[in-house]
């Protein structure tokens, strides 16, 4: 599977192919919109292919851009527990307005369940889950692809398991290993392979 990464400021957002476009996994830093534009371009992607994008958590460095990309025709894919996140994200941007945030609307928005997203995401073209993994924060989802990789967010990695001493996070690392995946895609830094053998 072809996956573009996107990196800027310290954060990573990738690209996967959907039915004739784009699903794009975490949509940046607000006020960046110009920055995502160019690193597209470079790679010969136009945002008015991205037809879908899922955030892992609506944090402001994963969910800055997603109402710019919403605007051009861009539906957001959500995980049902999200949703009251969303409006977390909009109050607290209404306390700091200087990041020139887009508050996120209801427009182009298609909420699923974690048994309903499989069935979802085959319909664009995509053999994978929604997974909700909580660890970093409490609205923080996973995309699995089957047999291949997962886009995780911020999900600590499963070698600090036993520092963390976590329960949610053991659990989130488990389920994520029950899909049988390689490669781990995470918001911060670079991919790695999974070792199974340390979860």
């Amino acid at each position: 599977m072809e996956v573009i990464e996107i990196s800027y400021k310290s954060t990573n957002s990738y690209l996967i192919r959907s039915n004739g476009g784009w699903l794009m996994i975490d949509a940046g830093w607000p006020d960046t919109f110009s920055q995502i534009l160019r690193l597209l371009n470079q790679n010969s992607i136009s945002v008015n292919e991205i037809d879908y994008l899922i955030v892992t958590h609506f944090h402001p460095d994963h969910a800055g851009l997603t109402q710019n990309l919403k605007d051009l025709g861009t539906n957001l894919i959500v995980h049902e527990l999200q949703l009251p996140f969303i409006n977390k994200i909009n109050q607290h941007f209404k306390k700091h307005p200087k990041e020139n945030f887009k508050d996120i609307t209801g427009s182009n928005i298609i909420v699923t369940t974690e048994a309903d997203s499989r069935s979802l995401l085959k319909s664009i073209g995509i053999d994978g889950q929604l997974l909700s993994t909580p660890d970093h924060s409490e609205d923080s989802i996973s995309l699995v692809i089957d047999d291949c990789c997962a886009f995780v967010g911020d999900l600590p990695a499963p070698d600090t398991i036993d520092a963390y001493d976590n329960h949610d996070l053991r659990q989130s690392w488990k389920q994520l290993c029950s899909f049988n995946i390689k490669t781990i895609y995470p918001g911060h830094g670079e991919p790695y392979k999974l070792d199974l053998l340390n979860i």
